[in-house]
């Protein structure tokens, strides 16, 4: 087994090439590597590059990876992340190795994710079923939250503001943090807290709807860890997150007329994760974790004056516990075993306000609930030190859909020449995703707008079988371009799908969509990157993005799948002063499965500056610089809606006490 070492990271500010550095990552295999060595490709987003961007949330640091799309989820507005043509309910996020409770009960929302205490990101492409389980399918991002090692704290501040379109008094955004934390032998601790308010934004500022909620939002989350002996050590980690939203909508009436309502959100999310590790010698360890959540959510419609019209309560309750062990043997093989055991709940119910009268419903059907099994067993076979295998298996008992196995397979060859290392990967995987209670229990009646969602318990499995080739290219002149190339092939069946049920409809008198096992779908296309260290102080970063996706049913583009897609960033770091532009560049796409309306090709740019005196450092950003947004009243624009946002910032660093 190779000897896992890298070079302690260097302030985000500071010369030298910190992209050059050895990382660690443990997403691709579950076990620590070096990112050059590991058989599974694995992105890296590091603590340098977060506050480079000058993140918020998990989407801002997504947002500039190359093969990413984030878009709006569907009746949320929060942010969903796709990759390699597979949707938010197919991407599974991880934070510290444990799944984030999706706000819908179906997808993740990137927004409600903070990264003021991340250490790195890790994304993993592709079917990893084999790895982490249902909803794997298109592969797995790890929010890898830091260890307090340091006696320090930071607090930052910043403020910010659209253009005219934006509501209310100027500033229309702000921005508070804080962290603290305390290294020690035996025992050490972070506290870390974010507050974030935007007023929303209205392309059209005469009118009385909003495009863009108003939200203010607070992420909470501590941690403690205790050093048991030399080889142990114990962390907990309680978190908190809430989020209030609020957005004035605009209906049809009867007649014509225009109905205006205020549509409220409120989110509260308390979790608790429990994680112990013991490495019992130098060539075998263990792990255990225990995790609860609870992601309770009201939403709510009243009128202009105050009387309520609809309000929909929705609760999540999670529990997990998962353990883990690995062993070196005979110096050419790592195994690692493990099991875990799941249980999740969802309540939703509707109250509707008629005539002064509430009449409530349950959208969920009482008591749903899903639980699983899962083993897991994968060998880490070495041939010399420039080949491997990686091959790993999953079988998963579910409470309602039996046992479903997973296997996967991944290779690594090392080439080595005088220039600098060729690392050759080739990797097929199978990928399942069982139905999520709200696909199958879901009922969402929206009668008086003239339509309702049905949820179908008959539902079954989706399954993929996904493969992916790649090369990349590492010179040993730290100024000489590293590329890497990526061809992916995903081969999706069972796909669960929203359709339109023309009999209920005829039935009913309304629109009744419902979820369905019909499509037969395939994705495929190539991810580029290319990073280049041009001189000490000026890096460039390029990634390109060519994908197809097709209905194997019908032969047409799946929607809202774009062909092309460039991301980009220019980086200058001289002293104290630290400079960048990010762009990105997306074509049109589909934005229907008849294949018969587009939405056009979109182009955002954005600056960030940085200059450090001393602890204090100021920042500033401009978002979408050119001000491009949708165009007014098309509704087949799907591109980004936020215009230009200017903000100005000031962030102290410093130790705090002796270290």
């Amino acid at each position: 087994m190779p000897n896992v070492q890298a070079d302690p990271a260097e302030h985000p500010l500071s010369a030298g090439e910190p992209a050059l550095l050895p990382q660690i990552v443990i997403t691709g295999t579950r076990t620590e590597r070096l990112l050059e060595d590991v058989p599974v490709r694995t992105q890296v987003i590091d603590r340098a590059t977060l506050e480079r961007r000058q993140a918020r949330d998990l989407a801002d640091a997504l947002r500039l990876l190359p093969g990413v799309y984030l878009r709006t989820i569907h009746g949320k507005q929060g942010q969903e992340i796709w990759m390699q043509g597979l949707d938010g309910d197919r991407v599974l996020i991880l934070i510290d190795g444990i799944p984030a409770i999706a706000s819908t009960g179906s997808t993740v929302d990137l927004t409600q994710i903070m990264v003021a205490d991340v250490e790195r990101i890790e994304v993993v492409r592709g079917a990893t079923s084999a790895l982490y389980g249902s909803s794997a399918m298109g592969g797995v991002i790890n929010v890898i939250t830091r260890r307090p090692e340091a006696t320090a704290y930071r607090l930052q501040a910043e403020v910010g503001a659209y253009d005219r379109r934006g509501d209310g008094d100027v500033p229309h955004g702000a921005h508070l943090l804080g962290r603290w934390s305390r290294g020690g032998e035996y025992v050490s601790a972070e506290f870390t807290g974010d507050w974030r308010r935007n007023d929303g934004f209205s392309l059209q500022p005469e009118r009385f709807a909003q495009d863009v909620h108003g939200i203010e939002h607070l992420n909470l989350s501590s941690r403690l860890d205790w050093n048991l002996a030399p080889r142990s050590r114990f962390s907990l980690r309680p978190t908190w997150m809430q989020e209030d939203k609020t957005q004035r909508v605009s209906v049809s009436l009867p007649g014509g007329a225009e109905g205006r309502r205020v549509k409220e959100e409120t989110v509260r999310q308390p979790g608790l994760v429990l994680d112990l590790n013991r490495a019992t010698d130098d060539r075998s360890d263990w792990r255990m974790t225990a995790s609860w959540s609870r992601f309770e959510n009201q939403t709510s419609e009243r009128s202009v004056a105050g009387d309520p019209l609809t309000r929909r309560d929705a609760e999540i309750v999670s529990r997990r516990i998962e353990g883990q062990w690995n062993h070196e043997w005979n110096r050419r093989h790592w195994l690692t075993l493990g099991a875990l055991a799941r249980d999740e709940r969802l309540d939703q119910t509707k109250d509707n306000w008629v005539g002064g009268v509430v009449v409530g419903s349950d959208e969920i059907e009482p008591g749903a609930r899903h639980r699983n099994q899962e083993v897991f067993a994968q060998d880490n076979i070495f041939f010399g030190e420039k080949s491997e295998i990686l091959a790993g298996l999953r079988y998963q008992h579910d409470s309602d859909f039996g046992g479903f196995l997973a296997p996967s397979l991944n290779l690594k060859r090392q080439v080595d020449s005088g220039g600098g290392r060729l690392n050759l990967r080739a990797g097929v995987g199978r990928g399942y995703r069982v139905p999520n209670l709200k696909e199958r229990y879901f009922e969402f009646d929206q009668s008086s707008l003239g339509y309702r969602v049905a949820g179908n318990p008959d539902l079954q499995p989706e399954s993929s079988v996904s493969v992916q080739i790649g090369a990349e290219w590492l010179p040993l002149n730290s100024r000489a371009p590293r590329w890497d190339v990526n061809l992916f092939h995903n081969d999706i069946r069972d796909l669960i799908t929203t359709e339109f049920n023309t009999d209920l409809t005829e039935q009913e008198g309304l629109q009744v969509f419902d979820y369905r096992n019909l499509a037969r779908a395939r994705t495929w296309g190539v991810e580029t990157g290319l990073a280049w260290q041009i001189s000490r102080d000026l890096r460039w970063d390029l990634g390109y993005t060519w994908l197809q996706a097709e209905d194997q049913d019908t032969g047409r583009t799946l929607p809202l799948r774009p062909a092309h897609q460039v991301k980009t960033e220019l980086i200058h770091q001289r002293g104290r002063l630290q400079l960048s532009a990010g762009a990105e560049y997306q074509s049109s796409e589909f934005i229907d499965s008849a294949n018969t309306d587009k939405s056009p090709a979109w182009t955002r740019v954005n600056l960030r500056g940085a200059w450090r005196h001393g602890p204090v450092t100021w920042l500033a950003g401009v978002d979408n610089v050119f001000d491009q947004v949708p165009a007014a009243g098309d509704a087949a624009d799907f591109s980004p809606k936020p215009g230009r946002y200017v903000y100005l910032g000031l962030r102290l660093d410093g130790p705090f006490g002796s270290q």
